[in-house]
């Protein structure tokens, strides 16, 4: 797609992301007096969130449709499936996981993704996986191997996690703009980090290490998984020496931390394209920053529901894009 394609794209969007909330309207939120309260004024926030209604699929529909509003206006960005191919080796993973534990996979399938999921159903189940895309047909018929061969529910999981930050990888690289590939890489670092720290903590192989951690721009990935295997100590220390040291930072002060400053991260790499109308990074930005927006709001309302205190929740807040 070439720049100057994407120019009423980007008007398009840009008109929607004046309904972003910002950091004043998130805090009306937080200050809300109950849970009741909070519902009311995110519904005046345009989520139709009913009294006694499961506000998460409100969400989880919003997120659903700031997608399809994305690749109504540029439907030709192949680059921007970046943004959601982890959904579909999301849903791989439920598929395969209900078919060991024997129940209907339909109510864990995740929105938006490239492959609608009545038809991956289909296809698993059938074991037609050459009628599928190639980076998930092949390996949705690799992580079946695995399972089947080793009865390991992790392994499996690991080597389709994998497959997601690559093709992530792989679409982000098709696009040539710099702000997307920026953000994918890392969005795979972080994971990576977030992978080898929990492997580390308990005392996961070299087998299962080399599977679950994925190359990406800031890595080489033998010396990383090296790290990961000489232990905590070596690990943190490796971090620090190779530029990391704000993820090592987060890491030891707690997971909700590195979380956060995951998220934080990756939402000051897409603000970059706020300064520009060319290319698919506004796109691509936006559809983050509703994301994170989403992903804000489910705090809040969780925690109102758990009577949180403010100050709390403050503290557990994302930055927001607006």
């Amino acid at each position: 797609m070439k720049n100057n394609d994407n120019l009423f794209a980007v008007a398009s969007i840009r008109v929607k992301e004046n309904s972003l909330l910002s950091k004043s309207d998130l805090e009306q939120l937080i200050n809300a007096e109950s849970y009741k309260k909070a519902a009311a004024l995110v519904g005046e926030k345009g989520y139709d969130i009913k009294e006694g209604s499961d506000y998460s699929a409100v969400l989880d529909e919003s997120l659903n449709n700031s997608w399809t509003d994305i690749i109504t206006a540029a439907p030709e960005a192949e680059a921007l499936k970046a943004l959601i191919v982890k959904n579909d080796f999301q849903n791989v993973k439920a598929i395969l996981k209900a078919e060991v534990m024997g129940y209907d996979a339909k109510d864990y399938l995740t929105l938006p993704c490239i492959v609608p999921p009545e038809e991956l159903l289909e296809k698993v189940a059938n074991r037609s996986f050459e009628e599928l895309p190639e980076f998930l047909g092949s390996a949705a018929k690799e992580a079946l191997e695995i399972l089947s061969k080793t009865e390991n529910a992790q392994l499996c999981d690991a080597f389709l996690d994998t497959a997601a930050l690559e093709a992530m990888l792989s679409f982000a690289k098709q696009s040539g703009e710099d702000i997307l590939c920026e953000y994918i890489n890392t969005f795979c670092l972080a994971a990576d980090i977030k992978t080898a720290y929990r492997a580390i903590k308990t005392g996961k192989s070299s087998v299962f290490l080399n599977t679950a951690v994925a190359q990406n721009d800031f890595i080489k990935k033998d010396d990383f998984v090296e790290a990961a295997l000489a232990g905590e100590e070596e690990f943190l220390s490796y971090l620090s020496k190779n530029g990391f040291e704000a993820y090592k930072n987060a890491l030891e002060e707690s997971p909700s931390a590195f979380e956060k400053y995951c998220d934080d991260r990756l939402l000051e790499i897409v603000k970059k394209a706020k300064s520009t109308v060319f290319g698919i990074s506004p796109l691509a930005a936006y559809s983050v920053a509703k994301e994170a927006e989403i992903k804000s709001l489910r705090i809040i309302l969780s925690a109102k529901q758990s009577h949180m205190p403010s100050d709390i929740i403050r503290e557990r807040m994302r930055e927001s894009y607006v």
